[in-house]
């Protein structure tokens, strides 16, 4: 979030923007503080999926997506994901025995030229057997904000309302 706001300074400073950049960071900052504080008050625990070609990567605190956790609040269901920017290979296995609350889904295929294969990718037979499934609490998240352009105000701004709509 430093970064966020200090790119959104600089770049409403080059605009003359600055009374406007300060009441959208200050909205932005209102709805992650209330986010968070949903997030910290839930005993569910979470995992942020990119589904690329058939394969799934997971994605823990200190990760490229680990805004959800380390900002957001989301506990993850794998606190020993290693943080890497091209997150973990992990099978259907994996994510049916650490068995989240919520899943968080990011598809690289609508964004990268190829096809949107999350869905098909994710509803299969062993992750439906996990409480997000079960629960509905399966959250596709916009690739376009997520794997594109995350770190603009407008980006994180609807970044915050999806996980927040997807917390229930």
């Amino acid at each position: 979030m430093k970064s966020f706001k200090e790119n959104t300074e600089m770049l409403a400073k080059i605009f003359g923007k600055e009374d406007a950049a300060k009441k959208e960071i200050a909205a932005v900052e209102k709805d992650v503080k209330a986010l968070n504080e949903k997030a910290t008050k839930s005993d569910k625990k979470g995992l942020v999926i990119l589904v690329n070609d058939g394969q799934v990567s997971a994605y823990g605190p200190q990760s490229r997506f680990g805004i959800i956790h380390d900002v957001f609040g989301v506990t993850p269901v794998d606190p020993e994901i290693k943080a890497d920017t091209h997150g973990n290979k992990f099978s259907f296995e994996y994510i049916l025995e650490k068995n989240p609350d919520y899943l968080f889904v990011i598809d690289r295929g609508v964004v990268a030229g190829g096809k949107s294969s999350a869905k098909q990718v994710v509803e299969n037979e062993l992750v439906s057997k996990t409480n997000a499934v079960k629960n509905n609490n399966v959250v596709y998240l916009d690739a376009n904000y997520w794997y594109l352009s995350a770190g603009g105000l407008e980006s994180v701004s609807a970044m915050v309302k999806e996980v927040s709509k997807g917390l229930k």
